[in-house]
Parts: C-alpha cells; sequence; structure tokens
C-alpha cells in the first residue's frame, strides 16, 4: 500500500499545498507533504470524518523513496485505525484480521479506500481548522494553538496510559 508514489487530488491536492506553503519567509505549518499524509488519517479517524476522492485536476505527490523510507510509520498508522475502527467493525477478531493479518490482501482493498478516506477527511479537517480563516501570522498561531487545544481536551485527557500500554502489547503479537 505504501510502496508507490502517492498523489493527493483536486481539492485536497490544493489543501495541501497551502497547509505546507510557508506564510512566512521562513514558517510553515507541515514542512511536507508526507508530514500532512503521516498526520491527516488520525485527524480524521478521531474526528470521524472522511471524504471521498475529488476528480479535480490539481495534484501534488509524495514520492516513492520517501514512503517506503516511513513505511513501518504509515503501516502503523493503517493498523492503528483498523484496531480502532468499531464503527465500520464492531468484532475485535476482525478488526484484528484486517490490522495485520489481510494487510496487503485482496480483502484489505475497502479497508485501504477507507483509510484513504481517512486521509482526505483529515486534510479537510486541518485545513479548515488551521489555514481557512487565517490571513496573517498572527492567525496561523493562534489557529495552531486553538487547533492544539482542542486536540488535547478531546482526546490526551480521555486516553490512559494502560490503554496505550494495551494497544501497543496488541500490535507486538
Amino acid at each position: 500500500m505504501f510502496e508507490k508514489e502517492y498523489s493527493f487530488k483536486g481539492k485536497h491536492a490544493e489543501k495541501v499545498i497551502k497547509l505546507t506553503a510557508k506564510f512566512d519567509r521562513d514558517i510553515q505549518l507541515f514542512a511536507r507533504n508526507f508530514d500532512v499524509y503521516i498526520v491527516a488519517p488520525i485527524i480524521g479517524f478521531l474526528y470521524g470524518r472522511k471524504a471521498d476522492l475529488d476528480k479535480g485536476t490539481e495534484t501534488t505527490k509524495i514520492f516513492p523513496d520517501i514512503l517506503m523510507r516511513e513505511q513501518s510509520d504509515l503501516k502503523f498508522n493503517y493498523m492503528l485505525i483498523m484496531l480502532l475502527d468499531k464503527e465500520n467493525e464492531q468484532n475485535f477478531d476482525e478488526r484484528i484480521n484486517k490490522a495485520f493479518r489481510h494487510y496487503g490482501s485482496e480483502k484489505a482493498q475497502s479497508d485501504e479506500q477507507l483509510y484513504e478516506q481517512y486521509v482526505r477527511g483529515g486534510v479537510d479537517i486541518l485545513y479548515e481548522k488551521l489555514i481557512e480563516t487565517a490571513s496573517n501570522n498572527d492567525d496561523y498561531l493562534k489557529n495552531l494553538y486553538d487547533f492544539l487545544e482542542e486536540f488535547d481536551e478531546r482526546y490526551n485527557q480521555a486516553i490512559s496510559t494502560d490503554s496505550i500500554l494495551d494497544l501497543c502489547r496488541l500490535a507486538r503479537s
């Protein structure tokens, strides 16, 4: 899944381009398209936002060498989402299969499409929260601060250390 070039398309490409653009001479929120790609599926999943593929003409890419080098982190994100996604699969054993046994097989095609929907949904959220309402440096920084504060209140306080350790044990088995 993470072995060939990846392209953001249409409105999502436009949003990624804006998320990686410098808003001051030397300041930008994301340095590379890959940085958006690694964060977006987690944000999309946690916010419950999916988005369909946009057929627009704009594209921006992530080259295969970057994806191959970072493949273990990308796979971790994919597997974590498959393990946690009770909305699309309530059966825990089947979520284990989706995360570990079906990865890369024909059975995983619909799961890979779901993951990509979370990527695009995450791009939408990152754009809305960080870029859409900003018009100057102070706005960008305020938006980033507000987003991180909201994220912390919404998720970090609900996640216990034991929950994280349990997920790590599952990933190793």
